[in-house]
């Protein structure tokens, strides 16, 4: 290579570094403005709707859900199943079955739950700014989240959709290493409402005859 070939060489790859830390600075800069404006929220309520594509499969399958959140403690009620944490200890109860899974909160958890819509970027995620498109008619930024340890997740990359005016997320997709993809689509998002402790355990004398299978 002539030595004006490889200055030039050089001059592009110290632009394109230039212009990815640029985004990558964009891209913290406007999660950690979210970051801030979520954790001022009392609790979050959301409407939304979880579609799985499996594409070896060629499988689509798409329910509404419900989030209740404060805090670390959550309600998830999507189809049949009704996940309750009270930030210690998790239940999950599926009605058609009548039986309900004791786990500690923290155990077990490799996919990602809808609660992570608001919190997911925070930790072990290495973002990028992939420039604003249009959702649904309304301007959004679009964040890419690849996590530091793939290794030790089932997806590879997840994308955040964030509502340019109301700095909101909108939607998350998370795309899977065995070409499953999961996509959160909210529909509706309120927020500091007042949830009573219960709304976040799990109550067996509300399910008669159910069935507890504790792994904890």
């Amino acid at each position: 290579m002539k030595p004006i070939s490889l200055a030039v060489a050089l001059c592009l790859t110290l632009i394109g570094a230039v212009s990815l830390q640029a985004q990558d600075e964009k891209a913290k800069a406007i999660l950690d403005e979210l970051s801030t404006k979520t954790r001022k929220y009392h609790s979050i309520t959301s409407d939304f709707e979880f579609v799985l594509e499996d594409k070896m499969a060629d499988l689509r399958q798409s329910q509404e859900g419900v989030l209740k959140m404060q805090g670390k403690k959550f309600q998830i009620r999507i189809g049949d199943n009704t996940v309750y944490s009270d930030g210690d200890t998790r239940w999950t109860y599926n009605e058609d079955m009548n039986e309900v899974y004791i786990d500690h909160a923290n155990s077990g958890e490799e996919a990602i739950n809808p609660t992570e819509i608001y919190t997911i970027w925070e930790t072990g995620f290495k973002h990028y700014y992939n420039g604003e498109v249009d959702l649904n008619g309304q301007k959004h930024h679009l964040i890419k989240l690849n996590p530091k340890s793939p290794e030790d997740k089932t997806y590879h990359t997840v994308n955040i959709f964030i509502n340019s005016a109301k700095m909101e997320v909108s939607k998350m997709e998370i795309k899977g290493k065995q070409g499953d993809d999961y996509t959160y689509m909210v529909k509706s998002f309120k927020t500091d409402k007042d949830y009573p402790a219960s709304t976040f355990v799990f109550n067996k004398g509300d399910f008669p005859g159910v069935e507890e299978i504790d792994n904890r």
